[in-house]
């Protein structure tokens, strides 16, 4: 569908009901759509039937989630995943900051220290860095842009002010102007990139995936060959993952 929202994690879920459709790759991109609504449409009704209304209300999810790449195959979805990642890792003017928090050995001396509060403050903190590392003469500035989310605007915005006050933990603030601006995503393909950029990073340290990851590792921020955009907060001190592994590789430098 044109101008649809690029959902990274619903593309690339499996949809059964292309498996059930016979010749389902054969077919055009509109009866691929329409031979796809019709046996949801059916299975809706099974479910409306036998009155599974917390199971029905799942299925309409789903099927909302990803009314919009029905007609696609799983190859085609896929591939073009793969094309807007190695688009990315393409845009040598881009930098990724990112902030991996395992929220099961989360357990900061402060309760109301959040992981999106943490997460927050530190990509602030690395932003700021890279903006005051890349000003010469004339000062450079960042606005930041926000994926809408009714959770973290009141927090993120009052922090936001905060930090201009009296900087970060690690950081004053002088580059970074306003506070964060919230946007849909279905309307900002930046937003949809970003979500991209998360879910090749899920992906890596949730089930050791670098299909996604590698080609988005590139575009992290470095210090000459060491990536600092990214960061790994996790109690595991043996983590080998590349982030804990390259933090680890600094400190022994003295670098810290």
């Amino acid at each position: 569908m044109p101008d649809a929202e690029i959902h990274t994690a619903w593309m690339l879920r499996s949809y059964r009901e292309q498996q059930e459709i016979e010749g389902f790759g054969e077919m055009s991109y509109e009866e691929r759509r329409q031979a796809v609504i019709r046996v949801r449409e059916q299975k809706v009704q099974s479910y409306k039937d036998n009155k599974s209304s917390q199971a029905l209300k799942s299925l309409k999810k789903i099927y909302k989630n990803t009314e919009a790449y029905i007609h696609l195959t799983y190859a085609e979805r896929e591939r073009f995943i793969f094309d807007l990642v190695a688009r990315i890792k393409s845009w040598t003017f881009a930098r990724i900051f990112a902030e991996i928090i395992d929220k099961k050995d989360y357990h900061p001396p402060k309760p109301e220290l959040t992981p999106e509060t943490q997460a927050f403050e530190r990509i602030v903190t690395r932003i700021e860095k890279y903006l005051s590392h890349i000003s010469g003469e004339q000062k450079e500035y960042g606005l930041l842009i926000h994926d809408e989310c009714e959770s973290v605007t009141f927090s993120h915005v009052c922090n936001m002010k905060r930090y201009h006050r009296r900087g970060t933990f690690k950081s004053s603030i002088q580059h970074i102007i306003e506070t964060p601006l919230f946007v849909s995503s279905n309307h900002t393909n930046m937003v949809q990139i970003a979500d991209c950029c998360a879910y090749a990073l899920r992906r890596y340290y949730d089930a050791s995936d670098t299909a996604l990851y590698l080609p988005i590792k590139s575009r992290a921020d470095k210090i000459g060959s060491d990536i600092v955009g990214f960061n790994h907060y996790t109690a595991n001190q043996h983590c080998e993952c590349d982030m804990c592994k390259a933090k680890r590789k600094r400190q022994g430098r003295g670098r810290g």
